[in-house]
């Protein structure tokens, strides 16, 4: 089993997005940050080079576990930005006071109005770079060298008309001729 290591290759590029529930009422909080670390144990390259690439500008990490790996966070360093948004259920009075209890005490001031934080989720933008921290092989989402693209082949035969094209031996001479990189003296026959 290798272990992994992914991160963003570019600063301010992760998310963490946080779901406080009470009652029947939702917010969502979400956090940007400078940096972020996560970790998987797995036998095979866990993403591919088009996850990598990451042009969508929105991985999500996958949570969900199997028999043989998960996902976990090591490390989002250094916040720059927050902002709260009111989810189901909840009035702009809500998220004032969720805001307010959040500037005082965070977690423990908006438990102690009776939010519950039940969810979170994670995402990555811009290109990433995924480490086999057993090897030290890096893969890394803007260098395209890494991607491998297959092209699919009709497998249909399909009947065209023949046509009889006719290539000009020699260059117009009408006209400005265009200055060509190589001397047209010695042309090999």
């Amino acid at each position: 089993m290798a272990n992994w290591e992914l991160t963003t290759e570019y600063k301010k590029s992760s998310i963490e997005r946080q779901f406080w529930y009470k009652d029947d009422k939702v917010i969502i909080r979400e956090e940007g940050y400078r940096w972020s670390t996560f970790t998987i144990e797995s036998d095979e390259m866990p993403l591919t080079f088009e996850e990598l690439r990451n042009e969508d500008d929105c991985y999500e990490l996958d949570w969900v576990e199997s028999a043989d790996s998960s996902w976990e966070m090591e490390d989002m360093i250094d916040g720059c930005w927050a902002e709260s948004e009111a989810g189901r259920n909840c009035t702009d009075e809500d998220l004032e006071e969720f805001d307010e209890a959040w500037e005082e005490n965070y977690y423990e001031g908006v438990e102690e109005l009776g939010w519950s934080h039940d969810d979170t989720e994670y995402f990555m933008q811009g290109p990433l770079k995924l480490t086999n921290l057993d090897t030290g092989e890096e893969f890394k989402g803007s260098d395209l060298s890494n991607v491998v693209r297959t092209i699919e082949l009709p497998t249909e035969t399909v009947e065209t008309e023949s046509a009889n094209w006719a290539f000009p031996t020699e260059r117009p001479q009408e006209g400005p001729q265009a200055k060509w990189p190589f001397d047209d003296t010695q042309k090999t026959e």
